[in-house]
């Protein structure tokens, strides 16, 4: 088989996570954070097959994947694949990839989706946070989707090894473009917040800071600070991978009862991705 290159972004791990055990089933594939290469001036692809991990944000492409693509130079891609990770909601994402990569002269060869676990209780949506989340992210159920992602991924792993075509089986009705459309105009142009806070249980260790991936906060006097002109990528790493869960977000979701991280992803192999490569 040709070299492979796996991009990837992750907030609290299921993608990393994804493209690790990805890399395990593919020779000569190496793994790649986007996060850094957006901060290059010119980024060029290397591998003949080339694929991006990431997940849903709001049903779509989170802005750091859409502006890596919009980015970077795929000249060696002769196959291409996706695989967006979810909790089970509507993804509209694998159509902007597929149209993001048409702008680029590339075809989208396959596109995968897999459910996995829940790493926030609010997303992007108004009111109040979901007060079932802590319940959707138990051990078992994680376990059980786990298992499901194993399955999937050698299945994934035959199709790339043979470059086959591979349309996920979702329903691509008129409705759902209008929404690929509506979505990809909404998340370029209209900036949303989530107001996190911290509480009193709050030790200034500092973890927030180090696997913030657009580096919006910045410890101020041993306390995270939300910078207002960084944009939040919303990846929720600050709000799971906080020890002592002291981060809250205001008015949305302020429980203690528990977070989501990857079992088998630290706060180290998520700040990894912000390191130059």
């Amino acid at each position: 088989m040709n070299n492979t290159e796996i991009y990837y972004f992750s907030g609290t791990g299921n993608s990393l996570h994804v493209a690790q055990e990805l890399q395990n089933r593919l020779p000569n594939s190496t793994i790649l954070p986007m996060v850094s290469l957006i901060e290059n001036d010119a980024v060029k692809t290397k591998g003949e097959t080339v694929g991006f991990v990431f997940p849903t944000y709001f049903t779509t492409v989170p802005a750091p994947v859409r502006l890596f693509l919009k980015r970077v130079d795929m000249k060696s891609a002769k196959y291409t694949f996706s695989i967006v990770t979810r909790m089970g909601s509507f993804c509209v994402a694998n159509g902007i990839i597929k149209r993001l990569l048409k702008k680029k002269g590339k075809r989208l060869d396959a596109q995968f989706i897999l459910n996995m676990g829940n790493n926030s209780p609010t997303g992007l949506k108004p009111g109040k946070g979901d007060e079932n989340w802590i319940q959707e992210i138990s051990k078992e159920k994680i376990s059980q989707l786990e298992s499901k992602v194993q399955s999937h991924l050698d299945k994934i792993q035959k199709i790339i090894v043979n470059q086959k075509k591979y349309p996920e089986k979702i329903n691509l009705n008129p409705l759902t473009s209008l929404a690929e459309r509506i979505m990809y105009f909404l998340t370029r142009n209209i900036k949303t917040q989530i107001n996190f806070v911290t509480d009193s249980t709050c030790t200034g260790c500092g973890i927030c800071e180090k696997v913030c991936l657009s580096r919006k906060i910045l410890m101020d006097n041993k306390k995270p600070h939300w910078q207002e002109n960084v944009r939040c990528y919303y990846c929720y790493a600050c709000f799971n991978f906080c020890p002592t869960q002291s981060i809250l977000v205001d008015k949305k979701y302020t429980k203690k009862d528990g977070r989501y991280i990857h079992p088998d992803i630290t706060a180290d192999d998520i700040a990894q991705q912000k390191k130059s490569h």
